[in-house]
């Protein structure tokens, strides 16, 4: 130990995290679960990256910026977030998360028009609604892709392989 024996605060800390993680049980056995069960562990991972976009967007929503201002706070949290947390970690959700965001963004007056039946009143109404989902559904299909993907491919989880000096 650093310092003639005695234990720094951190250390103290993290140790009695450590020793009384209540969650570290119920993680291990969800871990089992989804190595047992590849296409729930996904379903969960797909639950993951829209609840991230979906936070994004409440973001986006509360910022006091104009809309332009505002993605653009996100993207720089965003790739600031990529750039030094989640380098090392399998499952990527900062970007995708804006991205989401922003295709929601884009295609919510699209969903209103087609929930609404606007979008059905004229051929022209509905090839701008059909348009302004392009995004969104990019967006769906990617994030299936990549959770199939790197389930399927059995990535390590976040940090797995990081050594801190």
């Amino acid at each position: 130990m650093p310092n003639g024996g005695s234990m720094t605060l951190a250390a103290r800390l993290h140790d009695g995290i450590t020793t009384y993680n209540i969650l570290k049980k119920p993680t291990d056995r969800i871990a089992e679960y989804f190595a047992e069960h590849p296409k729930v562990f996904k379903v969960a991972l797909i639950v993951n990256h829209i609840f991230r976009a979906a936070a994004m967007v409440a973001l986006m929503m509360i910022l006091p910026f104009s809309l332009p201002v505002n993605i653009l706070v996100c993207a720089a949290g965003s790739l600031f977030y990529r750039l030094t947390v989640e380098s090392n970690c399998a499952f990527k959700f900062a970007l995708p998360a804006l991205a989401g965001a922003a295709a929601f963004m884009i295609a919510k007056t699209a969903l209103a028009s087609i929930i609404s039946g606007v979008a059905f009143a004229t051929l022209g109404a509905f090839a701008i609604a059909f348009v302004a989902l392009i995004p969104l559904a990019v967006y769906v299909a990617y994030v299936i892709l990549t959770v199939s993907y790197d389930v399927d491919h059995k990535l390590p989880p976040c940090c797995a392989n990081i050594e801190i000096a």
